[in-house]
This record gives structure tokens, C-alpha cells and sequence, in this order.
């Protein structure tokens, strides 16, 4: 982790002129973080995804439309209508293909419930992890949403190896100091959960706080891995 941290560092301070003590408030995201460790573990990064979700007011809405059509980016919208709610897709047409970015309002039939805002950004391999693009994610954040963001971060690694997956998530542990909570194993898919403090936010569990998930599958002569923070588990 500290190598991949070291690269963006570099990359923040040779296209910004910033020199390394000017940089003490810079703070690596989630996403940084666990890529990193993909790179120290020598395990190929195959996809990320930053997912964030918030309920807001009906009466957001048309603003929030309204900014988003008349953004500086090229949007495409779409829309789809069900039973109970209708689901407005707004993407950016603008995104090379190494990055697929959405952002959804979800807005439900009878006005006295909540309407929900979520913003889905996916990208592929270590190169389109960028200081610009995390910047981009970021000023999303502050533009779109308020403190009370739900913020889902995870990565997928591929190997072509058979690696020793119990090493990779001790040593996943002890990186991210991380206490064990549940482990499920069926078949060749093993999931594992735990807490980090690293991490604010968390969802309650039976067995405590938890904010970590780490899922494995052997397949053939290859091995995947999906490391993230589950706080949303729907589909949009």
C-alpha cells in the first residue's frame, strides 16, 4: 500500500510543483488505500467502483436535475418508470472507456416518502485510478451531496495463479488492522468480515460493528478477490 501511495504522492507533487511537506493534509481515499494494497500483494487490479447514496427531499429533485442537464459535462438521461417510483439515469458521454460513470435519482410514486440520489463511478485497472479522477469523485461529493453520504468503496483482483488466499487476508488484516467478525465458506467462495476504525462509517451486525468485506473464489487455476466496504448492498 505504502508503494502505490508513494506513486500518486509523486505524481500530486511533479504536476503541481508541491513540494512533500506542503502535502501533510493530503489524505489517501479508501479507494487509494485498498488498491495500494493490490499493488504491495503483487495481485492485478481488474476493476473498482465507488458507489454513494443519500436520500433527499422530493422537492430536490428539479434542482438537482436541472444542474445535472446544465452541467459542464456532456449528459446523456434516461428514464425508466415502475410500479412505485421512477428511476432518471443521468451518464456522462464524455468518460473514456476505462471509466463508466452514473448518476441515478430514484423518486418514489407517493410524494411523502424520500427520494434517493446515488452516484456510481467504475473504472478498470490501476491506471485509471488518477489524482484527476479522484479529485472529480470528490468534487461530485461536495457538489451533489451532504455529510450524511453513504460511501461504498471496493476493488476486484484477478490472478491467474492459485495464491494462498488465508496469507492475503492476514496480511489484508494486519494493513488494515482490521478485527476478524464472521467467516462463510460454500464451496469454492469464502467471504469474510470484519471491522476497521480506519474506516467512519459502519452498519450494526449481530456480532458487532462492521465495515469490511473480503470475498474469495478459486476457480480452475485462478484466484478472485473482491475487498471492499459493504454499506450498500442493493443493485441499482
Amino acid at each position: 500500500m505504502k508503494t502505490f501511495i508513494a506513486i500518486i504522492s509523486a505524481c500530486v507533487i511533479l504536476g503541481t510543483g508541491v513540494y512533500p511537506q506542503e502535502m501533510s493534509a493530503y489524505k489517501p481515499t479508501t479507494l487509494e488505500k485498498l488498491a495500494g494494497f493490490a499493488v504491495d500483494e503483487q495481485l492485478p487490479l481488474e476493476s473498482w467502483k465507488v458507489t454513494m447514496k443519500e436520500q433527499v427531499p422530493q422537492t430536490r429533485i428539479d434542482q438537482l436535475k436541472k444542474e445535472l442537464l446544465h452541467s459542464d459535462n456532456e449528459i446523456v438521461m434516461t428514464e425508466e418508470v415502475t410500479k412505485h417510483s421512477r428511476k432518471i439515469t443521468f451518464k456522462d458521454a464524455q468518460k473514456n472507456s476505462s471509466i463508466f460513470e452514473y448518476i441515478i435519482l430514484i423518486i418514489p410514486n407517493e410524494e411523502k416518502y424520500y427520494a434517493e440520489i446515488v452516484y456510481l463511478v467504475e473504472g478498470r485497472g490501476t491506471a485509471s485510478i488518477t489524482k484527476e479522477e479522484m479529485m472529480y469523485i470528490d468534487d461530485v461529493k461536495s457538489r451533489y451531496f451532504s455529510g450524511n453520504v453513504t460511501i461504498f468503496s471496493c476493488i476486484e483482483v484477478k490472478s491467474s495463479d492459485i495464491i494462498d488466499d488465508v496469507l492475503v487476508y492476514q496480511n489484508f488484516k494486519k494493513a488494515f488492522n482490521i478485527t476478524s467478525i464472521d467467516e462463510v465458506i460454500d464451496n469454492e467462495l469464502t467471504i469474510r468480515t470484519g471491522y476497521t476504525e480506519q474506516w467512519e462509517q459502519m452498519i450494526p451486525t449481530a456480532n458487532g460493528k462492521m465495515n469490511v468485506q473480503y470475498a474469495s473464489r478459486t476457480l480452475g487455476e485462478g484466484t478472485n478477490i473482491t475487498i471492499g466496504t459493504p454499506i450498500i448492498t442493493s443493485e441499482y
